[in-house]
């Protein structure tokens, strides 16, 4: 039987947090390109990474920029720092049960 994998939206969040900061460096990512991109989220529904992208960005931990219809997002100074502090270390620890 092939069952899903449910991931919390804690898991999720930190997870794209992580994507953008390790790829946002060289200038903000799209929706699309985060949700092609990182694979530990390609099964989750488009309104619930909106969610966890407008939590991310309320909390300051990444930022938006519209451009026409488009929304493309980009890691804060404060989000790299949450990253590099604890998140890096928490998603390893989670993995690697």
């Amino acid at each position: 039987m092939n069952e899903k994998k449910r991931l919390s939206a804690e898991y999720t969040m930190l997870s794209i947090l992580e994507y953008l900061c390790i790829n946002s460096q060289s200038g903000p990512l799209s929706k699309y390109h985060i949700l092609t991109k990182v694979s530990v989220i390609k099964q989750q529904r488009h309104d619930r990474i909106s969610e966890i992208l407008n939590i991310l960005e309320e909390n300051g931990l990444i930022g938006s920029i519209k451009i026409s219809d488009s929304t493309f997002y980009e890691i804060t100074d404060k989000g790299n720092r949450a990253y590099h502090k604890w998140v890096k270390d928490f998603l390893t620890f989670v993995r690697s049960m």
